[in-house]
């Protein structure tokens, strides 16, 4: 049982990881409209100062780490 305690803890702490860095939590399993648009402002902001190939990547990144599952648009 203890096991089982230290492995889910383990597997929260990836989630305190991704809000720690920029204090923008990932999405939980129903997502609204207003959280989604949060992380695509936060990438656009995190992401900006790339190049485009790297601000691609960089946002896709970004989106994988806080749990937004959409093709990202660099304009």
């Amino acid at each position: 049982m203890r096991r089982l305690a230290v492995l889910f803890g383990f597997l929260l702490s990836f989630n305190v990881f991704a809000s720690a860095e920029d204090g923008v939590k990932p999405l939980g399993a129903n997502p609204t409209d207003e959280q989604k648009q949060v992380i695509r402002d936060a990438a656009k902001n995190a992401c900006d100062e790339k190049e485009d190939d790297e601000r691609e990547e960089c946002v896709m990144d970004y989106f994988a780490n806080h749990n937004l599952e959409e093709e990202p648009s660099c304009d």
